[in-house]
């Protein structure tokens, strides 16, 4: 009661214009967080428990503490608060802010914490970081870093992280140590290097949990390995530092993607990297063997598939969250080899035979079938911009829809409201003379793009598939994305697709998007020597793009896959969609 009385007492008076002190009044007053810019190191997981306090200095500089009434916040990724006290987890890594709020005022204070861990790995010693810390170097000791490349850039939500390497030319290694650092990080794992379920020689990973804290800083970290003999410790090998860059965004979407391995269709929630990827289709309930030709609406609620392979004539639409199919099968029409959702998923563009249509999501005929540009072509892999205004599809003349050449792209306007296309334009023209073949368009997020493969014949598995882009209204040349293609062998760059939402790097934000695609190309020691579809992931600056210079990094293999596995057609959308 006397607490009320309190309260009520105070709200009256700063109600009363009596020009009495306004404890209140943020206009007059302000919030003093203890302790200033404080530092905090968490060591090898181990959380801090920071108290902080919070006193009101009023404009006649009267100080009263306030901590007990206050209410204290931080950013979760650092810590949480118990009342006063902040218990930092050390998941957040470099600068951040406290806030406090009293009674309607604000103030704040800063916190950079510090993590360091060390990892002890299975077989090795206890005292690992110590036979390092006293090694002196001999080159000749030194082991070889085969993945990741230098100066990758990579989203801070990547899930885990791997490194491999071969042994020194003596092959006397036997214990590593892999360090990722920057000012705020300090994280090395020990290892023999065959600590994985995969008994592969020599690899290990950054598991989701440690690789956490050391991406939260968002800025640039090198990748030290280092490697010495167990019996004769007072000497180790090192590799000169490689650099890791990080986004300053996570990644956002969904991703389905067809695994030849077990003939399934797996999807994967960027957002939940901890969480493996699982068939679409619960086991023993897939509706066919061969469901590879898939597309999904930009929502995520609708996924569009061939049943019983390629030019079967057979074809159904989900709804992702049930898995209840709509039969494709109105006025006698049976399926499609290829389709595109509209914007909102009620239609879809469908090519059968070369044969381009629109169509409701049963079949039901809406527009065309619509003539080719080019006379005496057929029409194959179509999608519509994410505005919903163009369609962009390869006309052909040779193969068939899954496995065409002579593969020009063309845009068309597209007016959903009247169901039609119109004002057709070669965007990419082929020449076959010259072996330049184009296939696979895709739109960027913002539509101002279109990534294609291009290659020197057929569209299906060609290994001299690279990927290239060109601006959506067709001005300027295309360009290649020479880095993130480049690499020794019969690659297979093919099926590029945009993650679908864009994100910023570095100090300065500049704008990025990232392309998924498939490679057959080697991942480190545990494909070296490449020849198993993957699914990889590069840059794509649109600034660089529109100089005309390369406008991608070098690739990465995108890490939830199973190894094992082949993986290719990588779709994505904006959401997983879950009942």
């Amino acid at each position: 009661m006397r607490v009320l009385l309190a309260a009520l007492c105070l709200i009256f008076a700063a109600c009363s214009g009596d020009g009495g002190r306004h404890i209140g009044d943020s206009a007059v007053a302000r919030i003093v967080v203890m302790p200033a810019d404080s530092t905090v190191t968490v060591t090898d997981g181990v959380p801090v428990l920071q108290p902080y306090t919070a006193h009101e200095i009023a404009a006649d500089g009267t100080d009263t503490d306030v901590t007990a009434q206050t209410a204290f916040n931080l950013d979760i990724q650092y810590g949480t608060f118990s009342a006063a006290t902040a218990r930092i987890s050390g998941q957040g890594a470099g600068p951040t802010r406290v806030v406090a709020q009293f009674n309607g005022i604000q103030g704040d204070t800063g916190l950079t914490v510090y993590v360091k861990s060390s990892v002890i790995g299975p077989g090795a010693p206890p005292n690992a970081g110590d036979l390092f810390g006293n090694a002196i170097e001999d080159p000749s000791l030194a082991p070889v870093l085969v993945y990741p490349s230098d100066h990758i850039l990579v989203p801070p939500n990547l899930g885990q992280f791997d490194v491999h390497w071969n042994n020194n030319a003596a092959s006397s290694d036997d214990l590593f140590e892999v360090k990722m650092s920057n000012e705020y990080v300090d994280v090395r794992l020990y290892t023999t290097g065959l600590d994985q379920p995969n008994p592969t020689a020599f690899w290990t990973v950054f598991a989701p949990e440690v690789w956490y804290p050391i991406a939260s800083t968002k800025q640039t970290l090198a990748l030290d390995l280092s490697g010495l003999a167990i019996a004769s410790p007072a000497t180790k090998g090192s590799v000169a530092a490689q650099s890791v860059d990080v986004t300053n965004e996570s990644a956002r979407g969904g991703i389905y993607y067809w695994s030849t391995s077990s003939q399934a269709i797996y999807r994967y929630d960027v957002s939940t990297p901890n969480v493996p990827p699982a068939p679409f289709f619960p086991p023993g309930m897939e509706p066919s063997s061969c469901v590879g030709c898939h597309s999904l609406s930009r929502d995520g609620t609708k996924i569009a598939m061939t049943l019983n392979g390629a030019t079967s004539g057979v074809a159904a639409v989900y709804d992702v969250a049930t898995r209840v199919a709509t039969p494709v099968a109105a006025n006698g029409y049976s399926g499609f080899d290829f389709s595109a959702f509209n914007s909102d998923a009620t239609k879809m563009f469908t090519i059968d035979a070369g044969v381009l249509n629109l169509r409701t999501l049963d079949g039901t005929l809406l527009g065309g079938p619509f003539a080719p540009m080019t006379a005496g072509t057929s029409v194959t892999h179509p999608e519509v911009s994410p505005d919903n205004t163009k369609l962009v599809t390869v006309e052909y003349s040779g193969g068939a829809d899954y496995y065409v050449s002579t593969g020009t792209i063309v845009i068309w306007d597209y007016d959903d409201a009247t169901n039609t296309i119109a004002n057709p334009r070669v965007l990419v023209a082929s020449d076959a003379a010259n072996g330049v073949q184009n296939y696979y368009p895709s739109f960027s997020p913002d539509g101002q793009w279109i990534a294609f493969t291009r290659d020197n014949g057929y569209s299906y598995n060609n290994p001299s598939a690279e990927i290239w882009v060109i601006k959506a209204d067709g001005t300027g040349a295309p360009v290649q994305l020479l880095t993130s293609d480049t690499a020794t062998g019969s690659l297979t760059n093919s099926w590029a697709r945009w993650v679908p939402f864009g994100q910023t790097f570095g100090a300065s934000d500049t704008p990025m998007f990232y392309l998924t695609f498939s490679s057959q190309r080697p991942f480190g020691v545990r494909i070296p020597g490449g020849g198993r579809p993957q699914i990889w992931m590069t840059p794509f600056f649109p600034d660089k793009a529109g100089a005309g210079t390369d406008p991608s990094g070098n690739a990465f293999r995108v890490p939830f896959q199973e190894v094992s596995s082949s993986n290719h057609i990588a779709q994505w959308t904006n959401a997983v969609v879950i009942q």
